[in-house]
């Protein structure tokens, strides 16, 4: 026998809203018979919160007799037998209500149709006029509805009837406390431990029941919350089907609407702000977006930076023009903000933080360096770890997720070691330098070893890290390799190794981009994963203004289907230091695939003709479903601007979305 089970029948021992024959402040004006200014009282409170509990426990806190309840999905022949036809269109004698004056009549499960009756159900005007009816014969109306019932029927009630909504407020710490008494050992620990850390399983009591059975039935979870927490989403999603009922039946279409616009908001899309009629700030009542099940079946969006083409070491563009050499000037300089884009995005990076708005995941798709030298890879290094400082949480990601994540470019290859036996050594130094982050292993000869998909399980996401410059640095024709063979045999014992490797430099090189077949075999599809992949090189040609053999993907035919068998929703790339979405369809293959390809501009370099910038890339995920959005965001006269609107689709879906689409079912 346990303590706490929530979908128990109802018994006023156990009544925490109406304890001991008390009326919540709240509920008197329904419980006391006082007649509503329009044609009937509404108690709005979603599926899942405790409203069958409610109609039964303000029934009993009537005199007797002076309460009546119908339950509308009962049918036709008890609603007529009940002499209340009128609530759902029947006419005759039978359809006319009878009661005492003064009577409350609590409405339950109105089962409301589409306006103008189409669907199954009642129609909501058909109930108004009911309703009326009700009202006329001196009883007084009390319809207990969800948000997606009363959004159909409130229009039907009259211009005075938002003065007669009632919403339970939220569980009250005298009504946490009464529940918490069923099993004093233990549960007020537990309900303070929630309260402090995941306070939505306090909002109803349908959800607090929910947590500490949950707990009495798992002692473990009781000082756990973290994992309290997520057991209780587990329950209420395989025994309860919360969602089915709360979010998709208990709430409009409309209202899924809002609560997804919400969000997109919140992670920084410009979603029109939806017509607000909860109220909730002004009544106390739960919070839709706090709820703790919706939480986890719609978290967060995710927010991912897709940056490129660093070039630490390189040329450099720089954010002030600074022609006064002597100390004031540099002074000056410095408080104009000298620096790099990449300084700039630093201190943009923590601004986001500030705004509640700071990405998640941080991608770098190649060109880290400018060439593999111990001080630019000291210099990148100490980015990316004041990079990774300004990342965000996000209730999908576990504390040892990866948040940076790279692929290497062409300029990242050790072109001195080109001519060594082993074709992996010239990845070995981009290896070493940066071991502390995922990375294609390039310098892993065996392609069976390398590492390939980055999992985050709880956010349904993974991301494919492809080493496009595997053959970097190769000799431009056979003469310059057997030319480069002798300059090393020559110079090997009278130049040093720096020198030597800048002689080497001098040679003509190609920077091929390929991703070895090996790799792309490995790719396939994983169900309740949506995949984007990173690359450095452009898989298909781009608008830019570089003139140069080999600058994209050899075989980019190959790897472009490939990824779309895998399902692969976004590929990430730079080289280009070029700003660019696309979208590619591969047609006659066994299913109809669209893959989106997002180029990132430079973040560092001067050599590029547009602003520098970066991606930013959203993954919205609603249960096992994502919805995908990217924008490109550039340094424009010392601010960071974000083109308008943003590129969103669903994965492999052949069309775009509008921002107003985002928000629809």
């Amino acid at each position: 026998m346990t303590d706490f089970w929530p979908s128990q029948a109802y018994r006023h021992d156990l009544d925490i809203r109406f304890a001991d024959g008390a009326v919540p402040a709240w509920a008197r004006p329904m419980v006391e018979g006082q007649q509503p200014n329009s044609t009937a009282w509404a108690v709005v409170m979603a599926r899942r919160a405790g409203k069958s509990w409610l109609a039964q426990a303000a029934e009993r806190a009537q005199a007797p007799g002076r309460a009546r309840r119908i339950d509308l999905r009962s049918g036709e022949a008890t609603v007529r037998r009940a002499g209340l036809g009128c609530l759902i269109g029947l006419i005759g004698r039978r359809a006319a209500p009878a009661s005492d004056p003064g009577t409350v009549l609590f409405v339950d499960e109105p089962a409301l149709s589409a306006a103008g009756g189409r669907g199954p159900g009642v129609d909501p005007a058909v109930l108004a006029a009911g309703l009326e009816q009700v009202r006329e014969a001196g009883m007084v109306p009390v319809v207990l509805a969800t948000p997606a019932e009363h959004e159909l029927l409130g229009p039907y009630l009259g211009v005075d009837h938002p003065k007669d909504v009632l919403r339970p407020p939220v569980l009250s710490p005298e009504e946490c406390a009464r529940m918490a008494g069923r099993a004093p050992g233990w549960a007020p620990r537990v309900v303070e431990l929630l309260r402090d850390s995941f306070p939505g399983w306090l909002q109803t009591p349908f959800l607090l029941e929910l947590a500490l059975h949950c707990a009495e039935l798992h002692p473990a979870l009781r000082e756990d919350t973290e994992a309290l927490d997520r057991a209780a989403y587990d329950e209420a999603m395989q025994r309860h089907a919360y969602i089915d009922q709360w979010f998709h039946n208990g709430m409009s279409e409309a209202g899924r609407a809002r609560l997804r616009a919400h969000r997109w908001r919140r992670s920084g899309v410009g979603v029109a702000e939806p017509d607000d009629r909860t109220a909730q700030a002004r009544t106390g009542a739960a919070d839709p977006a706090a709820d703790p099940v919706l939480a986890h079946h719609l978290p967060e969006v995710l927010r991912l930076h897709h940056v490129s083409d660093l070039h630490h070491g390189g040329n450099l563009r720089s954010n002030v023009d600074a022609k006064d050499g002597t100390e004031a000037g540099r002074r000056l300089a410095s408080l104009a903000g000298a620096g790099s884009p990449m300084d700039s995005y630093l201190e943009h990076l923590r601004q986001l933080g500030g705004l509640g708005r700071a990405p998640h995941l941080l991608v770098v798709t190649g060109d880290l360096v400018n060439r593999p030298h111990d001080t630019f890879g000291t210099l990148a290094l100490n980015w990316l770890r004041e990079a990774g400082k300004a990342l965000a949480d996000h209730p999908d990601l576990r504390a040892d997720d990866p948040r940076v994540l790279l692929v290497g470019g062409n300029h990242d290859v050790s072109w001195d070691l080109t001519l060594d036996p082993r074709p992996a050594a010239r990845h070995e130094w981009f290896a070493r330098t940066f071991a502390g982050f995922p990375h294609p292993d390039l310098q892993e000869p065996r392609h069976d070893r390398r590492r390939l998909y980055v999992k985050y399980p709880e956010a349904g996401l993974r991301i494919a890290l492809l080493g496009s410059a595997e053959s970097g640095g190769e000799a431009a024709r056979d003469e310059d390799r057997q030319k480069l063979e002798t300059a090393q045999e020559e110079f090997a014992h009278t130049l040093e190794e720096s020198q030597l490797s800048a002689l080497i430099l001098d040679f003509e090189r190609i920077d091929p981009g390929v991703v070895s077949r090996a790799v792309l075999d490995r790719l396939a599809p994983d169900q309740g994963y949506t995949t984007l992949a990173a690359l450095h090189h452009p898989l298909s040609p781009v608008p830019a203004v570089e003139i140069a053999p080999y600058s994209g993907v050899v075989n980019a035919g190959q790897a472009k289907r490939a990824l779309a068998a895998a399902e692969t929703s976004l590929v990430l790339h730079g080289h280009t230091h070029l700003g660019f979405l696309a979208a590619e369809r591969l047609l006659g293959g066994r299913q109809e695939w669209t893959t989106r390809i997002a180029g990132a501009p430079a973040l560092g370099s001067r050599e590029t003709d547009e602003h520098n910038g970066y991606n930013e890339v959203f993954v919205a995920r609603e249960g096992d479903a994502h919805t995908l959005a990217v924008r490109t965001v550039r340094l424009d006269g010392g601010q960071w601007v974000a083109d308008d609107p943003v590129i969103a689709f669903r994965p492999g879906a052949p069309a775009e979305l509008s921002v107003a689409e985002l928000c629809r079912d």
